[in-house]
């Protein structure tokens, strides 16, 4: 499976009869670009205003190693880690960068979580980046208990 963020646009009633364009990003488990367009669709056509469309802005492919949701999270962070290993037949450090989502209520406990993921590596690591994103919600294939 691979991770694709989805951006559409779309006009959704705010009351009153007045309309309002929304711009959501969302990120889609999914095993090709047609399955995560139509599971994004599907996951917003209930918001949308009726008679209205829903515009596929962009779909690409993106990579992170790992998603952490949080149910009491609002906002979702992406960490960028820096894993430090040695590479035994050169004899040299090697750096590998990865990325975690995490969701969570601020940005300060989405860093202890990415630590506490992180805390039984057998590499040494460094969050180098941590940064709230425009993610609305994650569609995992797999629906968490």
């Amino acid at each position: 499976m691979e991770y694709f963020e989805c951006k559409v646009r779309y006009q959704r009633e705010i009351g009153e009869g007045k309309l309002q364009k929304q711009n959501d990003t969302y990120l889609i488990e999914a095993v090709s670009y047609g399955d995560a367009e139509t599971r994004v669709l599907e996951e917003v056509r209930p918001f949308v205003f009726m008679g209205q469309d829903v515009e596929m802005k962009t779909i690409r492919k993106v990579n992170y190693n790992e998603v952490l949701p949080n149910p009491q999270g609002h906002f979702w962070f992406k960490a960028k880690v820096v894993l430090t290993t040695i590479d035994e037949s050169a004899g040299k450090e090697k750096k590998i960068q990865t990325q975690i989502l995490v969701q969570d209520v601020d940005m300060e406990s989405a860093y202890k979580a990415v630590n506490q993921l992180m805390k039984n590596s057998i590499t040494d690591y460094e969050i180098t980046n941590l940064q709230v994103t425009n993610i609305v919600d994650v569609l995992s294939l797999v629906k968490n208990a």
